[in-house]
């Protein structure tokens, strides 16, 4: 939701050329965004209380932990059941360097009340990235520090390096190839890289380096379930590979680490423990999305992974200056990439980096879910002007 609101302010900061006066003056009131913030999650949180005692189902509240293979004990109480599904979720991941407690996590970030002046992220993955390019479009001076050799390194090369350049032209520094060497007091970053150490001065750093399960605490050895790096190993109906009687979904059950992953394997995971095996979990298909500004969507292949495949495919790129759209809106920013299968045209892959991407790759996503070709695609009627024109233009030969 902040990305919502940041978005929405750079926008009218830069809507001076379509005819909007005192875009200059604009202000963020960042206590209030963070008020609203609050306020949504609580009402969000509210309502699946309710939905759930609407349900018959009581809530009981406290830290769990498994007694045996079919028990648990919560505040005080033990229960016995003869299913168990875990969904306990993940939480940001601690560093255990010189001065971590200095570190801020992107829970701390987001009930932040002040925009800090300069920010360090540590990690170039998603979350990194998501809040690196929110707070450089607040106003933030961001620089991100990755150990790899490249952020993001899912990402279509293509789209990664448009990515790279808007956040360039916001002011964004990415510094990769970087090792962490401490944080000082004063909220210095220390790395080295390539053999020579740099320093980052900072207001905040944040630590954006990955989200381990929460699993610890749970006892999981007493009631025989097999783990792996904190994940629940699961099979493909999401039961415990060493105890039939536990499931889990989400951040938990070692797969992918999305909200939309721990609603559909939630409903899976119940589904399965009172009924038993007739779901499975199937991410054939399987859209993405990441919230920069602009953001990024993707499903499928990327062009690197369609050449390791030793498969013959042809790309065709479209920039978001070629969208109608885009330009009315003054939001061409991006590219749209589409990969297909040499011959049949079946698409392999399509990438979006633009304004609504995280919306437009759903388009590409059910085309591909239905077997349709970059032909069939290119030649559906769609509605003109819309950013999700770019999806069909892109089709064409």
């Amino acid at each position: 939701m902040l990305v919502s609101t940041v978005e929405l302010f750079s926008r009218a900061r830069g809507a001076a050329p379509l005819g909007l006066l005192g875009t200059d003056g604009l202000r963020l009131d960042w206590a209030a965004v963070i008020a609203r913030k609050r306020a949504l999650v609580e009402s969000w949180s509210q309502g699946s209380r309710e939905s759930l005692e609407k349900l018959g189902i009581t809530p009981l509240s406290g830290e769990a932990r498994f007694t045996g293979p079919r028990e648990v004990e919560v505040a005080g109480r033990r229960l016995d059941a003869g299913k168990f599904v875990i969904a306990t979720g993940s939480s940001p991941a601690r560093l255990a360097l010189a001065g971590a407690e200095y570190l801020l996590t992107s829970d701390d970030l987001l009930d932040l009340e002040a925009l800090p002046g300069r920010m360090v992220v540590l990690g170039g993955g998603v979350i990194g990235m998501e809040l690196g390019f929110c707070f450089a479009r607040a106003g933030t001076r961001v620089i991100v520090v990755h150990r790899g050799a490249r952020v993001l390194p899912s990402l279509d090369g293509t789209i990664r390096e448009h990515l790279l350049e808007i956040g360039r032209g916001l002011g964004i520094e990415f510094v990769t190839g970087a090792a962490l060497r401490a944080i000082r007091a004063d909220r210095t970053v220390e790395v080295e890289v390539a053999g020579a150490v740099r320093t980052f001065p900072a207001d905040v750093v944040l630590a954006a380096t990955g989200r381990p399960p929460n699993t610890a605490a749970l006892g999981l050895d007493a009631a025989g379930v097999a783990t792996e790096k904190g994940s629940v190993v699961v099979n493909e109906h999401l039961r415990s590979i060493s105890n039939p009687d536990v499931l889990a979904a989400g951040d938990v059950s070692g797969g992918r680490q999305h909200s939309p992953v721990a609603w559909y394997e939630g409903a899976i995971a119940g589904h399965n423990a009172v009924r038993g095996d007739e779901r499975r979990t199937d991410y054939s298909v399987f859209p993405t999305a990441i919230f920069t500004i602009p953001a990024v969507g993707q499903v499928g292949l990327t062009e690197a992974q369609a050449r390791d495949k030793g498969l013959a495919f042809t790309v065709a790129t479209l920039p978001f200056t070629h969208n109608p759209a885009a330009n009315v809106r003054a939001e061409a920013e991006g590219i749209v990439k589409v990969i297909s299968e040499e011959g049949t045209s079946r698409l392999l892959g399509v990438h979006v980096l633009g304004p609504g991407a995280e919306d437009l790759i759903q388009i590409a996503a059910v085309a591909i879910r239905g077997g349709l070709t970059r032909k069939d695609v290119a030649g559906m009627h769609y509605i003109f002007p819309t950013l999700g024109g770019a999806i069909f233009d892109v089709m064409w030969d």
